[in-house]
């Protein structure tokens, strides 16, 4: 981790800025706060780097991050909340983030997809990867103490459920095929919304280097205790600190070592458990 950190802060530039893209903005301000760096100069600068990136919809989706930017900043911005305590700026851009998260999943969407979100605000679909950071990020703003409707956690739990696979797992979509890190990231938002999920499909198919979407999937099997390996995360790591990407993940390869490193600190912190809102 203090290989990691390091690393992290050799990236930032002097105003805070890690990437153009949102996603990659919050993930490293998000493993700092995971590795409990609440104060950390860096941390701070990357916060103020990330609450400037916000439009006037309430929406984080510059640079190509789509929803999965608006969820992970907005998760970010709930567990700095959280634990740096009450400050008006960051609340304030979380009730926003939130609002908008709640209107994307009102869009008119058909049965198929009801209850999820997709890679735009406006999308008429749904996809599992996406619903899931939106549940976190739900979770760790209600635990902040914003105000998030009932109505919204339970209809994602009715889409997560209907992406479960008959033989066990969860696909991306309803009735496709299960893997390991789209079922751990299934079970992690089953768990934090107070769902019983079983985890004896992931125990059998776990998430390995050559899996696909490793990182993704580490992060979240990591908090489940079931299905990751920490050793064989942790023997991956460059003499830098940074981790390169896995060899399946196209995840890994779009995101570069920013997202590589991040997911790796989230995946080997979480046993700390510092973030609130990933804590059951």
């Amino acid at each position: 981790m203090e290989r990691a950190i390091s690393w992290f802060v050799a990236q930032q530039q002097p105003t805070g800025f890690w990437s153009d893209n949102t996603a990659l903005q919050a993930l490293p301000l998000l493993a700092l706060l995971s590795a409990g760096e609440v104060r950390h100069p860096a941390a701070e600068r990357g916060l103020n780097e990330l609450l400037r990136r916000q439009d006037a919809e309430g929406a984080f989706i510059s640079g190509g991050a789509m929803m999965y930017g608006h969820a992970i900043a907005t998760l970010t911005l709930a567990e700095s909340l959280g634990m740096v305590g009450d400050e008006a700026t960051v609340r304030a851009a979380l009730e926003r983030a939130v609002r908008l998260v709640v209107r994307a999943q009102a869009v008119g969407k058909g049965p198929f997809h009801e209850g999820g979100w997709r890679y735009q605000p406006t999308s008429a679909d749904s996809d599992l990867s996406v619903t899931v950071w939106q549940v976190l990020a739900l979770r760790a703003a209600a635990e902040a103490g914003v105000a998030v409707p009932a109505s919204a956690m339970e209809q994602a739990v009715r889409y997560i459920r209907r992406c479960a696979h008959p033989q066990g797992g969860f696909g991306y979509q309803p009735g496709g095929l299960p893997g390991s890190a789209r079922t751990a990231a299934a079970l992690v938002a089953l768990r934090l919304c107070g769902e019983e999920a079983r985890v004896d499909w992931l125990e059998r198919n776990p998430v390995r280097w050559e899996s696909p979407f490793y990182f993704a999937g580490a992060h979240h099997a990591a908090h489940l205790k079931v299905g990751f390996d920490a050793a064989e995360l942790i023997a991956r790591q460059n003499p830098d600190g940074s981790w390169p990407p896995s060899p399946n993940g196209e995840d890994a390869r779009r995101g570069g070592p920013l997202y590589c490193t991040a997911m790796a600190v989230l995946a080997l912190t979480a046993e700390w458990k510092f973030l609130p809102g990933l804590s059951w």
